[in-house]
């Protein structure tokens, strides 16, 4: 490199994995609901390479998905990391579907891909398949099917719970102390974290498959949707529900009303100047949002990104546009109209395949399943995400110090460190700082350019330099009458006007009528749903995030329509239906 910005010949990253020659293909396929953006070094190094990897390791083995024996973790081979990019395990499921009775290779490649091209050929490997694995798989998976609870997901769930209540002043630490604390939240405790979060997020695709096939072969498949719908209990629901009950205490107020139409910047601190009685409510109701949901934000598996704690103007936009809904749109009702939905087609369906004792059990299972693994799936994501968060907190307050001493220029270069170098780095800050800015500059290089779909050991990982604009192929617009056809996410009809967002926290005017056409969702975005009348989203299925998000607050939502957000041209009349995933172009802008 000639300079700081020269990524004319940028090869590759510091955090880039290498390619596991057992599990040899990765794939960006849905990574997109964990890493949209690339991750920095720290939180690559830290978070994932201490924590997340070894913690699915261990919940793919309790799972019964493999053995230890078979997997390596340095290098990892749960996750790949290109560019800062994460990347699916390609390899590794395909193994789990030659071993899961009643799977196979070309199911899992189905539900990863679809007809995408370029999909590699599954080439069999001679220890893909494992009766010892198989009969272990099948004993999980009969426990997954006929289980109420998962208790060690609740208990998981609690104790990083405890660890956010526990928080000391982190202004009163050290340095030392405060690397000690990330060190501790990201990685043993995320790791055992996400041994647990693992296994649930295996659980959760099986109730929904046995649903949807059973619907399926007794000619009810659009219903398979609407008996998941509801089922209540899911954490990251809370977040919105909390918001939504501030939304109304700002409309119900005409003191709190004047200070949003004030603006949203330094309504905070006007709030908190204000003998109002309403005020007060508010700031109570506030403080509890941070303390419970503070750890919601965009790209939030990293250590890096701003979260609601760390950037306040995040949630309090999104409360702005929320106040102007109209009271019917109370998350508490919908989700009561569609539990109301859900269990009268339940004692419908269920009618239908009395007198056949095999269908019957297998669909009361997979419904009772898909409600137990959806809110531990919930569970566990914000459990290990409160985890990361609190590991940010404490870097933050790192990186916030060093700016103060002029050691470096924005708190989040701290960042640009990866974990070994960190305690180097604090002994002597000047020795490097040019290391630092270099990496930033190259690193908000790879937010502009797009990695490959596929990597694998067939062509290996090609150049950053070779790689292509971000965004850069787009794909034709829609027509007036076209129909793009996605998969089911979440029962029900609306038309709306299309709003295409790429970052929840720049979501412009985006409000009543609007339908959001999004790349993918987290549960950063969620806030948004309750402004929204449906979603459609890129990517995904019937248990992916923004599936399961808009069935419990009543929203009609198609999941995995391909290219939706080039497609759909923002400002235009669409019709969507969640139960056959069909987004309709009624009318252009």
């Amino acid at each position: 490199m000639t300079d700081a910005t020269d990524t004319s010949n940028m090869d590759g990253w510091i955090t880039d994995t290498e390619i596991s020659p057992r599990f040899p293909y990765y794939t960006r396929a849905n990574a997109d609901e964990v890493g949209p953006e690339p991750f920095s070094p720290l939180g690559w190094s830290l978070g994932w390479q201490k924590g997340c990897v070894p913690g699915v390791a261990k919940g793919f083995i309790a799972f019964g998905v493999l053995t230890a024996e078979e997997f390596a973790l340095d290098p990892p081979e749960v996750f790949g990391n290109w560019g800062g990019y994460f990347y699916n395990q390609l390899s590794l499921p395909r193994m789990m579907g030659a071993r899961m009775p009643g799977a196979s290779p070309d199911a899992i490649d189905q539900a990863y891909f679809g007809d995408h091209p370029g999909v590699p050929d599954y080439i069999e490997h001679p220890e893909d398949e494992n009766p010892e694995a198989s009969a272990k798989l099948a004993e999980t998976m009969g426990w997954a099917m006929s289980t109420s609870s998962f208790p060690e997901q609740e208990e998981s769930s609690k104790e990083s719970m405890r660890i956010v209540r526990e928080r000391p002043d982190l202004s009163t630490l050290s340095n030392s102390e405060l690397l000690a604390r990330a060190r501790e939240t990201a990685g043993p405790n995320l790791d055992a974290a996400w041994t647990i979060y693992c296994q649930s997020a295996l659980g959760s695709s099986l109730g929904p498959g046995a649903v949807q096939a059973i619907c399926a072969a007794i000619g009810r498949g659009p219903d398979a949707v609407k008996l998941m719908t509801a089922v209540g209990g899911i954490e990251s629901a809370d977040a919105p529900g909390a918001m939504w009950a501030l939304s109304r205490t700002v409309k119900n107020s005409s003191a709190l009303t004047a200070e949003f139409d004030a603006g949203v910047d330094g309504v905070l601190e006007r709030i908190a100047g204000s003998d109002d009685s309403d005020a007060a409510a508010f700031g109570e109701q506030w403080a509890e949002l941070i303390a419970t949901h503070g750890h919601r934000g965009p790209n939030e598996w990293d250590l890096r990104p701003h979260s609601w704690t760390t950037r306040p103007s995040m949630p309090l936009g999104m409360i702005e546009r929320m106040r102007h809904q109209d009271d019917d749109h109370a998350p508490a009702a919908a989700q009561a109209r569609g539990a109301a939905e859900r269990e009268r087609l339940t004692a419908e369906v269920l009618a239908m395949v009395e007198g056949d004792a095999e269908a019957h059990g297998g669909l009361q299972a997979g419904i009772g399943s898909a409600a137990v693994f959806y809110k531990a799936r919930e569970q566990g994501k914000n459990a290990c995400i409160r985890l990361i968060h609190e590991a940010k907190l404490a870097l933050m307050e790192i990186g916030r110090r060093l700016v103060a001493d002029g050691q470096l220029d924005d708190p989040q270069q701290i960042f640009m460190l990866v974990d070994d170098e960190v305690d180097g780095f604090l002994a002597d800050p000047a020795s490097m700082i040019d290391t630092i800015r270099d990496r930033d500059a190259k690193f908000a290089h790879l937010h502009t350019v797009e990695p490959p779909y596929i990597v694998g050991t067939g062509d290996g990982v090609p150049p950053i330099s070779s790689w292509g604009p971000r965004g850069g192929r787009k794909a034709e617009n829609a027509s007036v009458g076209d129909v793009l056809q996605g998969a089911m996410g979440s029962p029900g009809t609306v038309t709306g006007t299309a709003r295409v967002i790429l970052d929840p926290s720049d979501a412009g005017d985006f409000g009543p009528g609007d339908i959001m056409i999004a790349p993918t969702t987290d549960p950063s975005w969620v806030p948004l749903f309750l402004a929204a009348e449906g979603v459609v989203v890129n990517v995904g299925a019937v248990a992916s995030h923004a599936a399961i998000m808009c069935r419990e607050l009543g929203l009609p939502c198609a999941v995995s329509v391909h290219d939706a957000t080039d497609r759909i041209p923002d400002g235009a009349t669409i019709e969507i239906d969640g139960s056959t995933g069909t987004v309709t172009i009624i009318a252009m802008p």
